[in-house]
């Protein structure tokens, strides 16, 4: 087990002093808030999930950053259900993450009705790439990102919704978040290195 995620033995290698790249072909599985630390935001598990169950809007955007390697080219697989937010009702799948402020993010708006790939540069979000695409509350959503160099290909509930790139950033860690007050759910999360 590595940073608390489910993973064989052997399958990182170090790189320098306390920095882990994934190898290819290895799939890390994420399912407790154990694996992971929170920066902002409420985040537990909860009924076979994690939950982000703060509705405060205190936080713009709470981000659970996992403890996983680093990942180039990677699979990036998961569930959400988004509950409830007045001001927002999102979930994002974060890749490529330096830092809690640095970060690339797609994120799934129930609110916007719409999909977008973001880069969060010095806590500074920018949209980079948007599709309009009906996002539902209350209801199990698929979410699937296939990152090679540059590029990101979107899926959502099987369907691909769009591809978009950014050269800044070309490794990082994973992680979830939501934007203000949206309370969402994330399971089955899987991160396979290509």
């Amino acid at each position: 087990m590595l940073g608390g995620a489910s993973v064989p033995a052997g399958t990182a290698r170090s790189t320098q002093q306390g920095d882990l790249t994934a190898q290819p072909g290895t799939t890390y599985t994420y399912s407790s808030v154990q694996d992971g630390v929170a920066y902002g935001g409420r985040w537990k598990d909860d009924r076979a999930s994690i939950l982000q169950a703060d509705s405060s809007a205190r936080v713009a955007f709470p981000l659970l950053a996992f403890k996983s390697p680093r990942f180039g080219n990677l699979d990036y697989r998961g569930e959400f259900l988004i509950e409830s937010g007045v001001e927002d009702r999102y979930a994002g799948f974060v890749f490529r993450l330096r830092d809690p402020r640095n970060y690339y993010a797609v994120r799934f708006s129930a609110s916007e009705n719409n999909v977008f790939f973001a880069r969060f540069d010095n806590g500074v979000r920018t949209v980079l790439e948007a599709f309009d695409v009906r996002v539902s509350s209350r209801q199990w959503h698929t979410a699937r990102l296939t990152v090679r160099g540059d590029a990101v290909a979107i899926f959502l509930d099987g369907r691909k919704i769009g591809t978009a790139s950014d050269p800044k950033w070309r490794a990082g860690k994973v992680g979830i978040g939501t934007k203000a007050d949206s309370v969402t759910r994330f399971r089955k999360l899987t991160v396979e290195a290509r």
